[in-house]
């Protein structure tokens, strides 16, 4: 029992809840006195007093007044459950139990646990040896080029493309690490992101684990998910729209920005797509160093909610030391692909970084990269089993199925622009 838990609770025992009492925490999240539930396994916790100490930081907000179970066990081990039993304060009323879909859910545990058995989860370090090598070799052409030819235009945009490529698979290679998916050892794998990403990116790794473990725990939920939260440069769902057509909210917004501007950037969005990409580094690099800078108050970051450690500033430190002439970045978003060619899919899996495999990282987020074709058609027939959608496309088709969906967005911002202006 949490320490708050009231008298006549410890005294009558564990009680039950209603799924609309859970939901209602997240609502009541602001106010200090009231509890913040979370369900796992349909047993309710109460986690007000936990998360100043939760070794993931502030992704254990996006939870509130939800059933995390899901979440919880991709983000943990089996272990790690006998912690969350010190804040345990009942269950969920039987009426309120969802068993539709648990067979699923059940099935993937019993896989993970196979796919242990079968050393799945153990990384093989010669093949990260191997990428960091590339990784290297990719840097180094780069630079020579650039020393050599750096007189000549097209030695120049040479030299910033193949800089590009290195970030990118740096990109990759960090998010690997960063997922502790290589060593055993939390620290080693930290070690290695704050080579990956600080030195060789520009990125803090405490910025990237917050912003990323809240869009595994959120994934494409609008307001939640930071990898969606792109509105208005980007407007991936009709939810957003409610930010400028609802005269409310339009009046607060527009402090910020026009809205007029907001409502073409909407409208006109499929074109400044790619531009769009390529700049979307430097906004990544601008937002990570405000995360670590201080603001001011006791020398803490200003956005961070774990201690940033001294070899994550150093590691920032000297990438924007020795790579401010690079300013030329590339960016690819990636998901479920395959290639058209199946003699080719290794190239996908090499640019994509892996993450082509997005069903298979979403469900085993440690799981090693070199490991998930042989996981993709368990998941694949075991979504099928409990018809539950499993989309795969080839690389082109995904890339318009990104257009389209942007392409709707734009269609109902102009729909109601008409409507109501």
């Amino acid at each position: 029992m949490p320490p708050r838990a009231k008298l006549e609770e410890l005294i009558d025992g564990p009680k039950n809840f209603r799924r609309a009492d859970v939901i209602r925490t997240f609502e009541k999240k602001g106010n200090d006195q009231d509890p913040w539930y979370i369900v796992v396994d349909n047993k309710v916790y109460d986690i007000k007093d936990f998360v100043s100490d939760h070794p993931g930081g502030a992704v254990i907000l996006t939870q509130i007044g939800k059933d995390s179970t899901d979440a919880f066990y991709n983000f943990h081990p089996n272990e790690v459950i006998e912690i969350l039993a010190n804040y345990y304060v009942g269950d969920i009323a039987q009426e309120d139990i969802i068993t539709s879909k648990e067979g699923f859910a059940q099935e993937l545990r019993k896989y993970k646990e196979i796919f242990k058995k079968k050393n799945y989860f153990k990384s093989s370090k010669l093949y990260y040896a191997q990428k960091v090598i590339h990784n290297i070799i990719i840097w180094a052409t780069s630079v020579t080029i650039l020393a050599k030819f750096g007189d000549n235009l097209f030695g120049v945009l040479l030299s910033a493309a193949i800089m590009g490529l290195f970030w990118q698979q740096c990109g990759w290679l960090s998010h690997d690490f960063l997922h502790h998916q290589v060593f055993d050892n939390r620290k080693y794998n930290d070690l290695m992101g704050d080579f990956l990403g600080g030195i060789c990116q520009g990125f803090d790794p405490s910025w990237w684990k917050d912003k990323h473990n809240t869009h595994h725990a959120e994934p494409n939920v609008h307001g939640q998910d930071p990898d969606i939260n792109t509105h208005p440069i980007l407007t991936w769902s009709e939810h957003a729209l409610l930010d400028i057509f609802d005269p409310e909210m339009a009046e607060i917004n527009a402090k910020l920005l026009p809205q007029w501007i907001v409502r073409f950037m909407i409208k006109y969005q499929t074109l400044s797509y790619f531009p769009i990409l390529c700049v979307a580094r430097v906004s990544w690099c601008i937002q990570s160093i405000l995360f670590v800078l201080p603001n001011g108050q006791n020398g803490k970051p200003a956005d961070a909610r774990m201690p940033i450690s001294l070899t994550e500033q150093l590691s920032l430190g000297i990438h924007y030391i020795c790579n401010m002439w690079f300013i030329i970045g590339f960016v690819i978003t990636g998901r479920n692909v395959i290639a058209s060619n199946p003699e080719l899919q290794f190239i996908v899996d090499w640019f994509c970084g892996g993450l082509n495999y997005q069903i298979e990282h979403h469900i085993f987020p440690t799981l090693p990269r070199h490991v998930f074709h042989k996981v993709q058609p368990i998941v694949q027939t075991l979504c099928e089993k409990y018809e539950i959608p499993y989309h795969k496309t080839t690389f082109m088709e995904g890339t318009k199925e990104v257009f389209n969906r942007l392409g709707q967005v734009s269609a109902a911002c102009w729909k109601l622009d008409r409507k109501l202006t």
